[in-house]
């Protein structure tokens, strides 16, 4: 089956982006310098998973796969968040298994060639964190969690909607609500 209509594609990243937006645990505790940013991020890795999930052959995602794929990147950037925001409320063994949900996470999104952290860098994460600031925290984070794109590919070519409250600069979204405790939040 040939890959999905540019339509589809930007119907498929809508949903992702949505499950983003809509999710207050995503930016819960982060400042707007942490958060505008680090949505931005996920906003961009939904146009990405978007775009691989037009370009797989077979059928066409169904509204059900879209909703996995936004509920995992949104677990992911919940779990990265509560590293930076519960990193001094939490031990080291909380934090390495938060560590260790993000890998798995990450493998559900991206497979087994997803960008992940070894022992090492979570170790040295661990006695390095005190130093840095969330915001810089986060932007390390997400650089070591964005897949690279091969060279010849070139970005996706949706059109990104505004942050609500922000003029347009990329991105924006909403997904279906999460009720109850479905993060495991740490608290």
């Amino acid at each position: 089956m040939p890959p999905l209509s540019p339509e589809d594609t930007e119907r498929v990243t809508r949903l992702i982006e949505d499950a983003i937006v809509s999710s207050e645990k995503v930016r819960d505790g982060l400042h707007d310098d942490e958060a505008i940013p680090f949505v931005e991020w996920g906003l961009a890795r939904a146009r990405h998973l978007a775009a691989r999930l037009s370009e797989t052959a077979g059928a066409p995602p169904d509204e059900e796969q879209i909703a996995d794929q936004g509920y995992v990147l949104t677990r992911l950037m919940t779990r990265l968040n509560w590293l930076v925001t519960y990193r001094f409320k939490k031990d080291a063994d909380w934090l390495t298994r938060t560590f260790q949900m993000i890998n798995q996470l990450s493998r559900e999104l991206y497979g087994d060639d997803a960008p992940t952290f070894s022992d090492e860098e979570i170790a040295a994460w661990l006695a390095d964190h005190a130093r840095h600031s969330n915001a810089e925290l986060l932007a390390s984070l997400m650089a070591r969690l964005t897949p690279e794109r091969p060279p010849d590919a070139s970005p996706p070519a949706t059109a990104v909607p505004p942050l609500p409250g922000r003029p347009s600069s990329p991105s924006a979204p909403t997904t279906p609500p999460l009720t109850g405790d479905e993060y495991g939040s740490p608290e």
